[in-house]
């Protein structure tokens, strides 16, 4: 709130009268022009804010703001109420100069220690004010697009832009996630600042990773990711690891769709699994990335678990299933380094069981996924031909990775060799001829 001073009606009593010997001693601190003007008629305030400055780059004395500060206590509400507008208005009129406006702040924190319980109340009330009201310019900057992002000193603005880039639909997101949340931020970069200055927080005290109720609570989650993206890793290394987990395995997570907001939460997402490569696996870290369409960084991991034919199984299939969804989306990503259809059939021969996963639980037999099994299947689905067809009854689809991986299996060995026999022939009629490969002969893949 900033208020013109220049429209305020003088107070008429400016300073407390509650005796003639008070009035004495604050009369002698008043210099001769104010002393004249109270003389003229013209109250205390007006007296000694004409004789303060004569004009907007003139600064206000000490005396006149302590004045203003010790009027905070005045009997007369009328009195107390004009005090504070004019200190606030000191304070925070872009029209004065910038010394004066921090003179002001000066006096009014040494109020906080002043002998009179209101003027302490008063003083803080108003450099509560003031603080919000530098909070308002600067949210207004960051909402004009005419000001240079980088001119925004909002809190938290700075090291959000940096994840997420400062564009306007960046600056728009931010603005409404601050509103909804100051006191987290602020306390957030509070907490980053320690930290980056020495001081180790106790992971309980430095998280504030609180899972929202609800997926589409987008803002949280930004907040959340915000916190986790920013932080030191070792102070935050529980909540992110339970994160790691539960976005990797679970419905646990914000739903997104195409819209700038989501693609700002996206991109939070990345920036939070590169922070974090140390926890969970690079398998759970390629599901999140595929799960939020985080394109670049799955190819790299997808990549980094195939160059490897020994990864675990369970790597094994997710990658495979990945790098169909990947090979399909983007063509570059076979081109560059990986040749999709002799990968697939380099793991053919890996019988290592990745997943053993009952369907109905009234069953008995257990559906067992191997490496194999996984790879056939999407080499039928990339010659269009529908696992179903071939003998993979149980296989189930999946939003993500185009299959379940641990539907892609079967209950014994006799309805796996009928399926994968039936596969390499439907393959051969669709003129795609299944070469042999031993388990350890694409230990290597050239990039």
């Amino acid at each position: 709130m900033v208020v013109d001073s220049t429209h305020l009606p003088p107070p008429e009593i400016a300073m407390p009268e509650r005796n003639g010997n008070r009035r004495r001693r604050i009369f002698a601190l008043l210099p001769c022009r104010a002393l004249l003007g109270l003389i003229a008629g013209v109250g205390t305030a007006a007296a000694t804010e004409n004789h303060a400055f004569k004009g907007p780059t003139v600064i206000l004395a000490t005396i006149p703001i302590s004045t203003m500060i010790r009027a905070l206590d005045a009997e007369s509400f009328e009195t107390r109420q004009h005090a504070a507008l004019r200190l606030l208005d000191a304070a925070t009129n872009v029209d004065y100069p910038l010394p004066q406006r921090r003179a002001v702040q000066e006096q009014l924190r040494r109020g906080l220690d002043h002998p009179s319980l209101e003027v302490q109340i008063q003083s803080l009330r108003l450099l509560q004010q003031i603080d919000q009201a530098a909070v308002d310019a600067q949210f207004r900057q960051l909402l004009n697009p005419k000001i240079n992002p980088s001119d925004v000193d909002l809190v938290g603005w700075r090291a959000f832009s940096e994840l997420v880039g400062n564009d306007f639909a960046s600056r728009q997101f931010y603005a409404r996630l601050y509103l909804g949340h100051q006191r987290q931020i602020e306390h957030l970069i509070h907490q980053q600042h320690h930290v980056a200055g020495g001081l180790r927080m106790r992971p309980v005290d430095a998280s504030v990773s609180r899972y929202p109720a609800a997926n589409h609570d987008l803002d949280r989650w930004a907040l959340v990711l915000f916190a986790e993206s920013i932080l030191e890793p070792t102070a935050t290394a529980y909540p992110s690891s339970r994160l790691m987990m539960s976005l990797a395995h679970s419905g646990v997570g914000p739903c997104l769709g195409n819209d700038e907001d989501d693609e700002l939460v996206r991109r939070l997402i990345h920036h939070w699994l590169l922070r974090h490569r140390d926890l969970g696996s690079v398998c759970d870290q390629l599901r999140i990335a595929m799960r939020y369409r985080c394109d670049s960084l799955a190819m790299e991991l997808c990549r980094c678990i195939l160059h490897d034919p020994d990864s675990p199984a369970p790597w094994q299939t997710t990658a495979i299933l990945a790098a169909g969804v990947l090979s399909a989306s983007h063509p570059q990503f076979a081109d560059s380094s990986l040749e999709i259809d002799s990968v697939l059939a380099s793991r053919l021969a890996d019988k290592r069981t990745a997943h053993v996963w009952r369907m109905i639980p009234s069953r008995k037999t257990k559906i067992r996924s191997q490496v194999g099994d996984v790879a056939m299947a999407m080499l039928l689905y990339r010659h269009q031909i529908d696992p179903r067809t071939v003998g993979f009854n149980e296989i189930q689809a999946d939003p993500t990775f185009i299959y379940r991986d641990d539907s892609i299996g079967f209950g014994d060995e006799n309805e796996r060799a009928t399926a994968h026999q039936n596969a390499r022939r439907r393959l051969r009629e669709s003129g795609y001829d299944v070469p042999s490969f031993s388990r350890n002969v694409s230990r290597s893949l050239e990039e």
